[in-house]
């Protein structure tokens, strides 16, 4: 059973990888360890049948470069900032390796004061909801639009999709 529970968290690496491009933050969201994610994901990507893994869920994930910037956007709308909050709230300057393991898409910049204080702005969530929301509406317009002409021309929904339409 173990090495069937480690051949999903495999899997889920090369999807997460393919998503990232990130090998440590890859890793960890696949549930390796911090402190040797970065190195466990390189060591995944040795291998070719994890490559081929990787590019086969590059492929539909990346196939649509729509699906890519909703996946952005969700991220930024949804995403976790406790990665942020713990480099803001740290009594000290983290190392370079500690700052690798952070997860700090949201941010848009980060600026230390005179006085060592921290300034953090985070990319604003409300807009990525709109556009997540104008991003589903004009989906569901599109969708509506082929419905329609499918059954003006006669065809079913069916034939429609695997016409290639």
């Amino acid at each position: 059973m173990g090495s069937s529970k480690e051949s999903k968290r495999r899997s889920l690496f090369c999807c997460h990888y393919a998503r990232l491009g990130d090998v440590a933050e890859a890793a960890r969201c696949a549930g390796y360890p911090p402190e040797t994610a970065a190195a466990d994901g390189a060591a995944l990507l040795r291998y070719g049948c994890y490559r081929r893994m990787v590019e086969q869920y590059r492929a539909v994930l990346h196939d649509d470069p729509a699906a890519c910037v909703r996946a952005g956007l969700e991220r930024l709308a949804f995403g976790r900032t406790n990665d942020v909050m713990q480099l803001v709230l740290s009594e000290e300057q983290p190392s370079g390796a500690a700052l690798d393991k952070l997860d700090l898409f949201a941010v848009s910049s980060i600026k230390r004061d005179r006085n060592g204080g921290m300034e953090v702005h985070f990319f604003d969530r409300l807009k990525a909801l709109a556009s997540l929301y104008e991003y589903s509406s004009d989906a569901d317009g599109k969708a509506a639009a082929h419905a329609l002409l499918a059954a003006l021309s006669g065809k079913t929904g069916e034939e429609n999709h695997d016409s290639g339409d």
